[in-house]
């Protein structure tokens, strides 16, 4: 597209002084005159360009708007080149921001530039959650497209319990928590959040929707987050953590608190329910204690007993046992003779 292309030409012109039309057409793989007429297009748009004729001649930029379009602080540069860009390539955009940032890369000095190579060798945002699927590229391009271009959808939707249904909705935005991305769309029902890893199937129409502008998405989804932590139930329990790996993995997936200032082993955790804390407690074995309430100990007694009196219920048989049992088995009977 030309404003693609003229915005990379800006971009060659501010990475260097100057440059002959024959280097901008190599680089932008265009032709000389084509380079004359996007100059043109520049100037007219109120970008300070212009082209100088002989040996030391050229196409430059104003030295003054050359500086203001590379006044970055190094703080700037970290936010800007900092890796990790798994939620533009789940968009399928994962190239074209590689390329813009090599655009903008071409655009600073010699020490913006060495400052921005390092930043990228520091940082890096792993957006996924530990063994978590992919999300599809494939369907969230689709769905990229139709919310740039307010077109209806149509989906086949299937929800936590496995239901599906068929439904129209108007897509406002994508949101991605935690590395789940969800699409927003506004329904016969209302504003609905759709997680796309739930969709079974998408077809973009043809038609168009009107927006409503009084709609903000992040004012939407941080009042979408905040109603789903206060209705969702919550149930303490205080836990003694033995096992420092185990405790990180607690404390970073649950809310915890601590509890004794002098033992920092003992927290409370909120899980989603008594049934949750039951089921978690065991599966962490000896490397946490539950310590109250007494409800949810007498619970895991319970479980443990019932799970211990069903293995021990199985007999482990030998293979030389089994073995025995199955030549005396195969023995033919012996004959009788008189």
């Amino acid at each position: 597209m030309k404003a693609d292309r003229l915005l990379e030409l800006l971009l060659l012109l501010q990475a260097r002084p100057r440059r002959t039309a024959r280097e901008l057409a190599v680089e932008l793989e265009i032709s000389e005159r084509t380079v004359y007429r996007d100059v043109d297009s520049l100037a007219a748009a109120g970008i300070p360009v212009f082209a100088e004729r002989g040996a030391n001649g050229g196409i430059a930029l104003s030295e003054g708007y050359r500086r203001a379009l590379v006044q970055f602080g190094d703080e700037e540069i970290q936010a800007l080149f900092i890796t990790g860009s798994s939620l533009v390539a789940d968009l399928g955009l994962g190239g074209k921001g590689e390329r813009a940032l090599e655009k903008l890369r071409g655009g600073l000095s010699d020490i913006q530039r060495r400052a921005a190579e390092s930043v990228r060798g520091r940082i890096y945002i792993d957006q996924r959650r530990w063994f978590q699927n992919d999300p599809s590229v494939e369907r969230l391009s689709l769905l990229r497209r139709a919310v740039w271009d307010d077109r209806v959808i149509r989906l086949r939707y299937k929800d936590r319990e496995g239901k599906q249904s068929d439904r129209s909705a108007e897509p406002y935005g994508l949101v991605s928590k935690a590395g789940v991305w969800y699409v927003i769309a506004r329904t016969d029902a209302g504003y609905r959040s759709f997680r796309v890893d739930r969709i079974v199937e998408v077809r973009v129409e043809e038609r168009h929707f009107e927006r409503d502008v009084a709609f903000t998405l992040e004012t939407f989804w941080r009042e979408t987050a905040a109603r789903m932590l206060s209705d969702r139930p919550s149930f303490a329990a205080i836990v003694r953590i033995n096992d420092e790996d185990v405790r990180g993995m607690i404390c970073g997936y649950y809310r915890t608190e601590s509890v004794e200032p002098e033992d920092e082993r003992v927290v409370r955790v909120y899980f989603s329910s008594e049934r949750s804390a039951v089921r978690n407690a065991i599966a962490w074995g000896d490397s946490v204690e539950l310590l109250d309430p007494p409800s949810v100990r007498a619970e895991i007694v319970r479980h443990a007993r019932a799970i211990a009196g069903r293995y021990n219920a199985i007999r482990l048989k030998s293979p030389r046992s089994s073995a025995t049992k199955r030549k005396k088995r195969a023995a033919p009977a012996p004959s009788m003779t008189r």
